[in-house]
C-alpha cells in the first residue's frame, strides 16, 4: 500500500512506513541532515531536517516522521530555514 502527500505544493507516492525524509528525497527535494545514517533508526536529535506540517504548531524531524496520507510538508519557510540554522 502506498501513501500519497504534498511537500512544497508537489504531491509524491511513497511505501507505506516511508518518512517524510524519504518522500522529500523522492522529488528531489534536498531536505539537510547531520545524524540521520541509512539503514539505522533514526535518532532524531540534530534537528537539521525540520520541516513544517501544516496543522500543526511545532516543526518536525522529517527523518523520525512517517508520511502519512494527505499530509501538506512545507521544506523551506524562513520558520524552517531559521530552525535548522539553530
Amino acid at each position: 500500500m502506498n501513501v500519497r502527500l504534498r511537500i512544497d505544493d508537489r504531491e509524491v507516492e511513497v511505501p507505506e512506513g516511508a518518512t517524510v525524509l524519504d518522500a522529500a528525497r523522492a522529488l528531489g527535494i534536498p531536505v539537510p541532515t547531520l545524524c540521520h545514517a541509512e539503514g539505522l533508526p533514526p535518532s532524531t536529535s540534530c534537528m537539521v531536517c525540520v520541516v513544517k506540517i501544516k496543522g500543526r504548531d511545532a516543526l518536525v524531524p522529517s527523518c523520525g516522521m512517517r508520511a502519512e496520507n494527505g499530509m501538506e510538508i512545507e521544506s523551506e519557510t524562513e520558520e524552517v530555514r531559521s530552525s535548522r540554522r539553530m
